[in-house]
Parts: structure tokens; C-alpha cells; sequence
């Protein structure tokens, strides 16, 4: 099966690509060049211009390669510029689309102005199938399209499992230090919690602009011998402080489902999330999780619950669920589909 990938350079992207089986014949378009392994050819084509015979240009030379390559369905990551003039192509040449939404690019872009909704909403209705890793985002789809909602498909990229190690009296936090993900809430709850178990200690990975405003937090409540900030780690790394920690926190305004949550729950953490829609598709209050209530210190809750009960628990809908096996084979099935429709 001769698969074009459409996407960005991005570590989703590229894992993807990787954990294609060897019978995909796997093929690569994009906007700049990626160099991702596991493609057997790399396609450069920019719509990102301003110029009418730029875009003229682009769109010609895209046309060619679509009818030169005769890929047996395309396969388009977010909901863009690109994939607008890529299904309109498909379309016209008569090859089967299936694409996959990020969040932002049919939550939020479609808001802009009528020219983004215009775009998101017709590749769209172009695409055979479309996935995603939320219901939310399915249920927006759907209505933004107008289109059957059987051609939404709710499944996740998928995730390499991480084995669980000796686990230790840690908090494990890992978004970006930006408002959206509420990093000092969380330091706010540990510094309440510490206070009866001070055995515990909080590290906090990644960084972005609130990271100085966060550590100024961080010691003014004389917490500098109790929280470690990391910065950037490599997934290597990042694995190690999930197989270590009993306890992952994240716990943002909006998010979709985030690949940082379901890492964790493989490598037998218990999940602290916030109380918006996608939380509940993962986490169950009180059976193998806590999600955020008002007035209540969630990280408190997480101590009442049976950490081991949780880790088998979550490491199993983990993998039923969103395991990179589950998903590849799901795609497979979904690309076939896509062939046999189109």
C-alpha cells in the first residue's frame, strides 16, 4: 500500500512515521524539509505565500506530484493551508483522503475569521475519514462540516508504553510553563500538601515564559529543598521520571487529549487532571484518578487512592486503548476503508 503523508515537522509527526509497519510503501509531503526516518521519499511543496502566482505555482506543482506518485490514499496530519489544497487535489484525481485533527486547527482556528472556517470546514467534507483523539474535537467537527458524523472516528496517534520502575514519593509535572497550563496551581496544591508529608517532592520538567515567575514562587514558600525544576529532557529522561514518580499532575485550562497524560498512565502513574470533557474520556474520579474540584487540593484526593490498584488499572486501558500497536493497526484498517470507499 503506497501511503503520502501530509504533515509538518513535528515530534507527533515523525513518531508516526516510525511506527509505520513495513508493508507501507510511506511517502512524505510537506512545507519544509523534515528528514524523517522511515520515509522513502521526501516532497517539499510551500503554500506559505502571499503571492497569488506563488500559491498558482505550488498548487500546479502539487498536481503533479499527486498524479505522478498515484498514492493509494492520503493520509493528511492537521487540518491546515496545506491540507486545503491537498484534499482539493485528491478530490478532482479521485484518491482517498483520510485526516487526523490536532485540536487547535478545528477548535480554534475555524473562530479566526470566515476564510480559516472556510478552509477547515472543506477539507473536511473532502476527507473520507477523519480522526481524533477527543470526542470534543469530533462533536465540533461534525457540526462545522454538516457531514455524517460516521466518518469521524475517534482514535489516538498512539503511544509507546513506559514500563513502571521503583516508584518514589515524587509529583511529576511536565507541560509548558505557559498560563494556559497552570504551573503555579500546582505548586499552590504541593506546597498545601507538603505541609502534612513533607517526605514528598515535586519536579517540574519543561519551560516557557513563566518558568522565573515559578521558581520566585517556589522560593517564597521556602520550597527550593522540595521541588526540582529539569527543563527540556529527552524523552529517555522523561521516561524516567514517569517510571519513578506515583503521581502525574497536569492539569490546564483546555487541552486535548495530551500524549504527556497517556505516557503516564502506562508507566502506572495516578493522573491528577482538570475537570474539562477530555479528562473524563480518560479518568474516572476516584477509581483510577482524581480530576480537579473546586476548593479541594486534588493532590490531597490522589493519597486516599490505592496507587498500585490505579497503575494496573491505567496501565491496561492504556494499552487496550492507545498503545502505538493498537493505533497502527486501527489506521491500517482505516486506510482500507478509505480505499474501498473512494
Amino acid at each position: 500500500m503506497k501511503v503520502l503523508i501530509v504533515g509538518s515537522d513535528s515530534i507527533h509527526v515523525s513518531s508516526f512515521v516510525s511506527g509505520l509497519p513495513l508493508n507501507i510503501d510511506c511517502r512524505f509531503l510537506t512545507e519544509s524539509p523534515c528528514g524523517f526516518d522511515g520515509v522513502k521519499e521526501e516532497i517539499i511543496v510551500s503554500f506559505r505565500s502571499l503571492n497569488p502566482l506563488a500559491i498558482f505555482r505550488s498548487n500546479n506543482r502539487l498536481g503533479i506530484v499527486l498524479s505522478e506518485m498515484k498514492p493509494d490514499v492520503v493520509h493528511v496530519h492537521q487540518i491546515n493551508r496545506l491540507a486545503y489544497f491537498v484534499t482539493r487535489l485528491c478530490e478532482k484525481l479521485d484518491i482517498p483522503v483520510v485526516s487526523t485533527a490536532w485540536g487547535s486547527d478545528v477548535l480554534v482556528v475555524p473562530k479566526k475569521n470566515i476564510f480559516f472556517r472556510y478552509l477547515v470546514k472543506k477539507s473536511l467534507k473532502r476527507s473520507k475519514f477523519v480522526t481524533a483523539d477527543s470526542q470534543d474535537m469530533i462533536d465540533k467537527m461534525a457540526a462545522l462540516s454538516a457531514s455524517s458524523e460516521d466518518k469521524y472516528l475517534l482514535l489516538q496517534y498512539g503511544i509507546e508504553m513506559v514500563s513502571a520502575g521503583i516508584k518514589e514519593d515524587i509529583i511529576y509535572s511536565n507541560r509548558l510553563h505557559k498560563p494556559n497550563y497552570r504551573i503555579g496551581q500546582i505548586i499552590d496544591y504541593f506546597n498545601e500538601m507538603q505541609e502534612n508529608h513533607p517526605e514528598w517532592r515535586l519536579v517540574i520538567a519543561g519551560e516557557g515564559s513563566d518558568t522565573s515567575g515559578l521558581r520566585l514562587k517556589i522560593k517564597r514558600y521556602n520550597l527550593e529543598e522540595k521541588v526540582d525544576f529539569v527543563g527540556w529532557l529527552s524523552s529517555t529522561q522523561n521516561n524516567m521520571w514517569y517510571a519513578k514518580a506515583k503521581i502525574y499532575i497536569s492539569i490546564p485550562i483546555s487541552d486535548g487529549t495530551s500524549v504527556s497524560l497517556l505516557e503516564a498512565m502506562s508507566a502506572g502513574c495516578l493522573p491528577v487532571v482538570p475537570d474539562i470533557k477530555v479528562s473524563h474520556e480518560w479518568v474516572e474520579d476516584g477509581k483510577n484518578g482524581v480530576i480537579e474540584q473546586v476548593d479541594v487540593n486534588p493532590l490531597m484526593e490522589a493519597l486516599k487512592l490505592d496507587q498500585q490498584i490505579c497503575a494496573e488499572f491505567n496501565r491496561d486501558l492504556i494499552k487496550e486503548k492507545a498503545s502505538r500497536e493498537h493505533s497502527m493497526v486501527a489506521f491500517q484498517m482505516i486506510y482500507k476503508r478509505a480505499i474501498d470507499k473512494g
